[in-house]
């Protein structure tokens, strides 16, 4: 039975979106919009995720209202229902959203938009309520110039207002990355604005990464549960609702596994920002009495037991500094077995414990790391960031484990965070494809 309804304004990008939640494990079909209503309920029946093409990007604004409420009616009832738009916004972006939800609430249902029309693995973000196509406002490019849908704004707003008469608010990208329970605070007082307190129709959020996807998301609903959530973007804005409410058929994959050994401020600040804005679970090396060198069995069954608590895509981080405080002078001993005994728990964790892939800072821990599991190299596919680099394990019993490695004084306070996004979604292909 379907609890996924998704309905598309053109079939190539439709299609995109199918394999998005395919890839999160749920079975995913895309139909034209001209399918016998019989065959719909066939494909209810059959398939987690229901896609209908309506083919009305550059129809009028009347005829693509018409169209999405007739697909709602079709293919109701959903437990989610998502307007697939084009990631640069053209099109009847803001009619086609008022249609359905507006078909969607004449079945009783609080239904809120929710426009994350960010696509970060397609280079679209969404910074102070405008869009951006390669970090380009779209009026910019050359989609001013097309024919059929000239983009004349980057406003969000602006693009939903056009020829409707919705509300619309913004949340952004201040409250997105800030303290979780902020972003919750700022939904509920969205949720219960205006004059009469019923809200605005459709909240709009900044994102320019998965994890600001994921995030808002899942505050969302933690705002008001009992709210349905449209969601209003080209894909993966609807799949992190999906995932937040629960939908996803896949577990996903594993967690991630963050070393650190680095006592740099700079390292101190990445590491602090990465606890605020993923799910981390913390784990300290546990230290001999009157020792500053690690005992490796009893940290590796700390670790092991982060790890089963830790869910698909949250990081467990094993670092010897967080606070400036723990900083000690460690003696030439002790600083020389430290990186040795960090990569000891690493492979003795991986011993038995999968993980999705693994985060190493500092050239002394990923060179004790790689020797400890038994990886002859890595196989270097991209920077991540100037002197951060995403690849494989080459060689010995974990090869072609995903792994992103980072100078200990490389980078920003949010280079952490984006070198974890960007191994998650190393790992995530991994796990859905083998690859």
């Amino acid at each position: 039975m379907s609890e996924v309804l998704i309905i598309g304004d053109d079939l190539t990008g439709s299609n995109g979106t199918a394999v998005q939640f395919t890839g999160a494990g749920l079975r995913s079909v895309t139909l034209r919009s001209d399918t016998p209503a019989e065959a719909v309920r066939t494909y209810r029946q059959e398939y987690d995720t229901l896609v209908l093409v309506t083919d009305s990007r550059h129809l009028p604004a009347a005829e693509a209202a018409a169209v999405c409420a007739d697909m709602v009616d079709l293919a109701w009832p959903a437990r989610f229902v998502s307007s697939r738009c084009d990631s640069t916004l053209r099109g009847n972006v803001g009619p086609e959203t008022e249609a359905i939800l507006a078909s969607v609430r004449a079945r009783g249902v609080r239904a809120v938009g929710l426009c994350m029309p960010a696509f970060p693995g397609a280079n679209r973000q969404t910074v102070g309520g405008l869009q951006y196509m390669g970090g380009v406002r779209l009026e910019e490019t050359e989609l001013a110039r097309e024919v059929r849908s000239p983009m004349t704004t980057s406003s969000v707003e602006d693009i939903l207002r056009a020829g409707t008469q919705l509300t619309v608010t913004t949340i952004e990208l201040p409250l997105v990355t800030g303290p979780f329970e902020d972003l919750v605070a700022a939904f509920r007082a969205a949720l219960a604005s205006g004059s009469d307190g019923t809200g605005p129709d459709v909240i709009v959020t900044d994102a320019f990464t998965d994890e600001h996807l994921a995030r808002a998301a899942r505050a969302a609903i933690a705002a008001d549960p009992e709210v349905m959530w449209v969601g209003i973007d080209p894909g993966p804005g609807s799949l992190a609702i999906a995932t937040a409410m629960g939908l996803s058929g896949s577990t996903g994959a594993p967690p991630l596994l963050a070393v650190s050994g680095s006592a740099t401020d700079l390292t101190i600040a990445q590491l602090a920002a990465l606890r605020e804005h993923r799910t981390v679970h913390v784990v300290k090396p546990v230290y001999p009495q009157a020792s500053w060198i690690p005992d490796v069995d009893r940290t590796a069954r700390a670790v092991r037991r982060a790890l089963e608590k830790a869910g698909s895509g949250d990081v467990v981080l094993l670092a010897s500094v967080l606070e400036a405080t723990d900083i000690v002078d460690l003696g030439e001993t002790a600083a020389n077995a430290l990186p040795v005994r960090l990569g000891r728990i690493t492979a003795d964790v991986l011993g038995t414990h999968a993980v999705g892939g693994l985060y190493t800072t500092g050239g002394d821990i990923t060179t004790a790391v790689l020797e400890a599991i038994g990886g002859h190299g890595i196989e270097v596919e991209e920077e991540v960031v100037p002197l951060a680099a995403l690849g494989t394990v080459v060689g010995g019993p974990h090869s072609g484990i995903p792994v992103v490695t980072k100078g200990g004084l490389v980078g920003s306070e949010d280079t952490a965070c984006v070198c974890l996004d960007r191994l998650s979604a190393a790992a995530d292909l991994r796990s859905r494809t083998g690859l």
